[in-house]
C-alpha cells in the first residue's frame, strides 16, 4: 500500500522556492581551468582595448608622431585599428588640437563584443549540460 504524500509545510515550500530562484538549473559554474582561460582571454582583450583607447586619447590631444612613445602606441595599435579605419566615409574629425578616429572607436566596440563572444563560446563548449 502506497503511503499518501504529505503536503509540504509552508516554510519548506518557501525555502525550496527560494533555493530554486537563487540557483537556476542552467547556472553551472565553470571549472577553475576554464575560469583561468577566460581570464587570459579577457586580459588579452583589455590590453588591446586599452592601447586603442590610448591611441584615441593621443590622437584627440594631438600626440606628436615623432615622439618615440606616441609612435610606439600608433604602430602597435595600427594592425588592430586598420580594418575599421575605412568603415566611414569620413576618416577623422578635427577637434582643433587633434583628430577623432571614428574607426578606432568602432574597433574598441568590436573588440569588446568579440571578447564577450569568445568567453561565452568557451563557456558553452565546456559546459556539462
Amino acid at each position: 500500500m502506497a503511503r499518501p504524500e504529505r503536503e509540504p509545510l509552508p516554510e519548506e515550500e518557501e525555502r525550496r522556492l527560494r533555493a530554486h530562484e537563487r540557483e537556476p538549473e542552467f547556472a553551472e559554474q565553470p571549472t577553475p581551468s576554464i575560469r583561468k582561460i577566460n581570464r587570459i582571454v579577457n586580459y588579452f582583450f583589455v590590453i588591446i582595448e586599452g592601447l586603442i583607447a590610448l591611441r584615441l586619447l593621443l590622437k584627440v590631444l594631438g600626440g606628436n608622431p615623432g615622439n618615440p612613445f606616441v609612435s610606439f602606441v600608433y604602430s602597435i595599435t595600427y594592425p588592430f585599428v586598420y580594418p575599421f579605419l575605412s568603415a566611414f566615409n569620413w576618416q577623422t574629425a578635427s577637434t582643433g588640437i587633434g583628430v577623432v578616429e571614428f574607426g578606432a572607436i568602432l574597433a574598441v566596440a568590436f573588440y569588446i563584443l568579440l571578447n564577450y563572444a569568445i568567453v561565452r563560446l568557451i563557456w558553452i563548449l565546456t559546459s556539462r549540460s
